[in-house]
This record gives structure tokens, C-alpha cells and sequence, in this order.
């Protein structure tokens, strides 16, 4: 009997863009091990839901300086000035965000994560990374484990963190994909059940202040609007946002377990919008909002889930 999916890998350069498709539909994902596990492709019906890399030079210009598709570990979005301590041991995380001097989007977005099982019968793809004090900035030990699963209208990621050092450590995640509306974002529409947005200063750092904010909270064209906002969204740990391209017919809803916070960036180019489900908001190091606190050989999970109608 015919699996239902199909497995197959394109070598560009030093990357593997490892892609699976269900045969039966025109459905397929694709990640790339070796940036970090990243979010590269999801189509459906042979529509690109996301923004992807095909070549090398969108490897360089898409996934890596653009950050599309990556995972965010061990904290998503910017810490100040890189700094932050525990108890009285201060730390010193590289500064990647050079024009606000601070650390952006973790430190394992370059890192090789291993393939470990694939099941390819019922859509799975499962990949791992020991973080072993890669950096002197955040001298822990984590096992980070993704299960991908892809059904014939969703792509499902699962992400489980286990603490592996010998004391509690402070940690988040988060995903940072574009949604990719080829004739720009001002004619789609958004729906984010948001209850207030954080107010940051000039360098992107939240002041401590938050706005009520429920613009969004029905489905609403974009318009001209211009979004590098944190969120807070209604229901804690799971919401729905939508965002629907009227051209081509699509409704793509966002349901996440474990992430209640959503960043949502328009770029200049206005032909995309990320909607980044995170643990925490920005600075969560240091400002504590959203932050976790896991212990020794704790385990914690995380669920993302783009559908597409």
C-alpha cells in the first residue's frame, strides 16, 4: 500500500531543505535542519502560505537576515543590551541586534538540529538539538525536541524543552513565520483577540506600559496599518487569530497552545505579515513577563497550528 505522504530533501549549498507532501493533497511543508530547525514552506492547494527560501541567495536574504520561518530559543524577540542575571550572576548574551544593542531572536537559530524519527504514514517529521552551554551567555544545558505533523489542510509543531543543567534556568520559545500575501497585506484582513499591547522605547525594549488594544479583535482590513507590537492575547494559553486574503480565498487561522503572546510585523515591503506566537513578551529575562522558570529535568510543550481553509 502507498504511504500517504511523501519524503524528499534538495541539497542547496552547506542546507538541506527537507520537504514532505501528502500525496493525496496538494499539501507540503518543508524546514531547514540546519537553520535551526526553521519553519521554510507550507503550501496548500498550491497556494505558498508562507514566505520561503527555494535558493541559496533567499537562504541568505529570507531565512537568515530576515529571520523568516525560525525558531526562537532559548527567548524570542530582544533582550536589553544582551544582559540579564540570576540571583547575583550577571550574563552577557551577543549582541546580533547591532543598530538597538541587543540580543535578538535566541542563540540556536543557526544551530544543526538532528532528524531523529520520521513517520512518514502519518505525516511526522521529529528533530532535536542538545544545547550544551553553546553560549557563555547562557551556560545551560536544554534538549529541544519539534514534532511536525502536516494533515490535508494543517502543519502542526510541537516543541518540548527539557531543562538538563543543574539548576533552574530561566527559558522561552517562540516561531517566527511570514504569511505571505503577494499583492500586499493592505487589502487582507486580521483578526487578533488582543486585550493590550506593550509599549517599548526607541531601541524596541517594553517601558513597563501597556495600551488597551482591540482593534483587530474582529476581522478587519489592514489597511494602511503598521504593526511591530507585542500582544497580550484574551485567553492566556491558546487563541485563534486569522488573517484572510480575499483575493485568493483563503482564511489561515493561528491556533496555539502554550504561547500567549503574538508579535505581529509588517516589513517595508508590506507584501507579508509575521504573526509570532511567543512564551513571553520582549526583555522576559529581565522584565519577567511571560518568563518561565524551568527546573532541573523539568519538561515543558508548546503547540503552534496553521490551518488553512
Amino acid at each position: 500500500m502507498q504511504s500517504k505522504f511523501k519524503l524528499s530533501t534538495v541539497q542547496l549549498g552547506n542546507y538541506t531543505i527537507l520537504q514532505l507532501c501528502h500525496t493525496e493533497y496538494d499539501v507540503c511543508f518543508s524546514i531547514i535542519p540546519e537553520l535551526g530547525g526553521s519553519l521554510n514552506a507550507f503550501t496548500v492547494n498550491g497556494q505558498e502560505i508562507l514566505v520561503a527560501a527555494s535558493t541559496l541567495k533567499e537562504i541568505e536574504n529570507l531565512t537568515i537576515k530576515a529571520f523568516a520561518g525560525a525558531q526562537l530559543f532559548p527567548y524570542p524577540n530582544r533582550i536589553k543590551e544582551g544582559k540579564y542575571t540570576i540571583g547575583d550572576t550577571p550574563y552577557q548574551l551577543p549582541i546580533n541586534d547591532i543598530s538597538n544593542n541587543n540580543s535578538l531572536h535566541g542563540l540556536t537559530y543557526n544551530k544543526t538540529f538532528q532528524v531523529v524519527a520520521t513517520d512518514i504514514e502519518n505525516g511526522i517529521i521529529n528533530l532535536k538539538y542538545k544545547y550544551d552551554s553553546d553560549d557563555k551567555g547562557y551556560p545551560f544545558h536544554v534538549i529541544v525536541e519539534n514534532r511536525f505533523q502536516l494533515s490535508e489542510n494543517s502543519l502542526s509543531i510541537t516543541t518540548t524543552l527539557e531543562n538538563k543543567s543543574n539548576q533552574t534556568i530561566p527559558i522561552g520559545h517562540g516561531w517566527h513565520p511570514y504569511f505571505k500575501i503577494s499583492q500586499g497585506v493592505d487589502n487582507a484582513f486580521l483578526q487578533i483577540p488582543t486585550t493590550e499591547n506593550y509599549q517599548v522605547d526607541q531601541h524596541m525594549i517594553p517601558t513597563g506600559k501597556t495600551m488597551k488594544y482591540d482593534l483587530f479583535s474582529k476581522a478587519t482590513e489592514i489597511a494602511e496599518t503598521k504593526f511591530d507590537h507585542c500582544f497580550k492575547i484574551k485567553n492566556d494559553n491558546s487563541f485563534t487569530a486569522q488573517l484572510i486574503n480575499p483575493e485568493k480565498n483563503l482564511t489561515i487561522s493561528l491556533l496555539t497552545e502554550g504561547y500567549p503572546y503574538l508579535q505581529v510585523y509588517i516589513p517595508p515591503q508590506r507584501d507579508s505579515i509575521a504573526l509570532e506566537p511567543q512564551t513571553s513578551i520582549p526583555d522576559a529575562f529581565n522584565n519577567k513577563i511571560g518568563g518561565i522558570d524551568l527546573e532541573v529535568n523539568q519538561k515543558v510543550s508548546f503547540k503552534f497550528q496553521i490551518v488553512v481553509d
